[in-house]
């Protein structure tokens, strides 16, 4: 009799293991479900990143900050990338300037490209530039540096007036005249006023 004992335990015991094994499976196949499920929901919430420039670059980011907008951009996208895009403009503005300046204190007169990679504290992001304000922002850069300076004030008036136009095309204000920062007057330029004489 005893055996017989043993062996309904020994049997029991196997079917309480074989038991326990199965909830575990059970459990970790239910975890593993669960963790699966909401991953999904997590990314189906959070829209793609773009990057700072909502996957724009190049011409594209141009028109859309000149009021040609992509299709399905959120408005409140646009706003956001606008407010990065003024520091990528100016950026690219003294760029252009800046080869026209080395350019002319070596002597050369090249032809600059509508495109420049420009860094931003977000990444790099590819900007563009219409033709005609690149040239003019190469052309005063050459100027600046080979024209004597009582001929200055005509560059830096057109260095405004591209400023201006740019600024104005991209919907954004311009704080200051680029004049002011990329070709500073210089002591010898400044008109001095001399007092009247007393009678």
């Amino acid at each position: 009799m005893e055996p017989f004992v043993l062996a309904f335990i020994a049997i029991g015991l196997l079917v309480v293991l074989v038991f326990i094994i199965y909830l575990v499976d059970r459990v970790n196949a239910i975890e593993k479900e669960t963790r699966h499920f909401a991953q999904s929901l997590s990314e189906a919430k959070e829209p793609p990143s773009l990057g700072p420039f909502a996957g724009l670059s190049s011409k594209k980011l141009w028109d859309a900050m000149t009021g040609r907008v992509p299709e399905g951009l959120d408005p409140s996208v646009l706003v956001e990338v606008r407010e990065r895009y003024e520091t990528v403009l100016h950026k690219h503005i003294e760029s252009t300037f800046q080869e026209g300046v080395k350019d002319g204190q070596r002597g050369l007169n090249g032809e600059p490209k509508n495109t420049k990679l420009i860094t931003t504290l977000r990444g790099p992001v590819e900007s563009w530039l219409p033709s005609a304000q690149v040239n003019t922002l190469y052309k005063c850069g050459v100027d600046s540096t080979q024209l004597p300076a009582d001929q200055l004030d005509g560059v830096r008036a057109a260095l405004d007036e591209v400023g201006q136009i740019l600024y104005s095309k991209a919907l954004l204000n311009l704080a200051q005249p680029l004049s002011v920062s990329l070709m500073p007057r210089t002591v010898s330029e400044v008109p001095v006023l001399v007092p009247p004489a007393a009678p």
